[in-house]
């Protein structure tokens, strides 16, 4: 996807698409099928747009992405105690201090909120004063060698990578509003090999997670129990399929339906339970919002509903002209928030700080060392 920031909003300039049989569960199993996909949609992008594409931001996910949380504390370095801009990058390094394994690689760092001389709820630091600062901090890890392997993707296709960012965040970039975020609120992005996770609470990031599962197995399910192709399949599922059987009447339909949502089912429990181990089973008065292309089944919001007993919402692209009727669907979602995400980084490289999810000057602060790496 190729978009420019406007006045109005994110002006959609081109889109390209390809079949990801490169990958499995969000990992690179085959470099040369998925060097091929980029390819054939950067191409596509290209004829759309009508310029030479020569980086991107690059979604991530895979169930070997993980997160924790972490503190940092320092002094505050200036005489007259005014916090700057040092200080909080390097209470920031201080959180990002944490021991991790040599096979894994930190993502990103995302500041949930800072401590002033011991007041709390403090979402921008700059400016004020105190003699120590404190900050809170959600770090997202991932394999070392799955994130090689998507740079080397990449770049094989003939581009730079400009960040990785997990996709769930980029996600929330896209279809989550500052209410939400505040009140606190899920994101579930169902896509084909994994369901990614992430919850919000005062307006920040405190729990991320992918889960092995996603709207392929569905498509899988379906050929087995029908013994018919995957194509065949996924046309099957997507204009026929319902994830309730007890709401389609006793017939051709009910079957596929009784295929499909013990699937389902499975992928809201394991929501459920991450949602649990984030210490929000319950109490997220902003509920969850659902997105990615595997959303889109019928009955699978109302499953949702049921059985999570919590506001579910489907979250579309918001904000986007130009193609909005194209892109404006939630299997969009990672694409049109990996551009707004470019945006932000952009705008903050330019001396502004970013808006929106975090609220942070450093919400976007993504590792850099991928373009040095290779």
């Amino acid at each position: 996807m190729v978009g420019e920031p406007t006045e109005r909003g994110l002006n959609i300039v081109g889109v390209g698409e390809a079949p990801s049989e490169g990958l499995r569960r969000g990992v690179v199993v085959n470099m040369e099928k998925t060097v091929r996909g980029i390819t054939h949609a950067v191409d596509a992008a290209q004829r759309m747009c009508g310029h030479k594409l020569e980086s991107a931001y690059v979604g991530m996910a895979g169930t070997h992405v993980l997160s924790q949380n972490s503190h940092g504390v320092i002094a505050v370095a200036r005489s007259d105690r005014e916090i700057g801009h040092e200080d909080v990058t390097r209470v920031i390094d201080a959180a990002r201090a944490v021991s991790v394994p040599n096979d894994r690689e930190i993502i990103h760092v995302v500041p949930r909120g800072y401590v002033v001389d011991g007041q709390e709820g403090v979402k921008d630091a700059i400016g004020m004063s105190g003699a120590r600062l404190e900050v809170e901090t959600h770090i997202i890890t991932g394999s070392l060698t799955a994130v090689q392997n998507v740079v080397k993707c990449v770049h094989q296709a003939g581009m730079s990578v400009e960040d990785l960012v997990v996709q769930v965040l980029a996600s929330a970039e896209a279809v989550l509003n500052d209410n939400e975020l505040e009140l606190g609120v899920a994101l579930v992005d169902v896509g084909g090999g994994t369901t990614d996770v992430a919850l919000f609470a005062d307006g920040s990031v405190v729990h991320t997670a992918v889960l092995p599962v996603g709207a392929t197995h569905i498509t899988n399910d379906v050929a087995i129990g029908l013994r018919t192709s995957l194509g065949e399949a996924e046309m099957l599922k997507v204009n026929y399929g319902h994830a309730i059987p007890a709401n389609i009447p006793r017939e051709a339909r009910r079957h596929l339906a009784e295929i499909i949502a013990p699937r389902a089912r499975e992928i809201l429990e394991m929501v459920r339970l991450e949602m649990r181990r984030g210490g929000h089973d319950g109490f997220l008065p902003g509920g969850i919002v659902f997105t990615g292309g595997g959303c889109r089944l019928l009955g699978f919001t109302e499953a949702a509903q049921s059985l999570l007993d919590l506001p579910v919402r489907i979250g579309s692209p918001a904000q986007t002209i130009g193609m909005s009727d194209q892109v404006g669907g939630p299997a969009y979602a990672t694409a049109v928030g990996l551009l707004r995400w470019g945006t932000k980084l952009r705008h903050h490289a330019n001396g502004h700080a970013p808006v929106g999810a975090g609220a942070s000057a450093l919400y976007a602060r993504t590792v850099r060392w991928i373009k040095d790496f290779f």
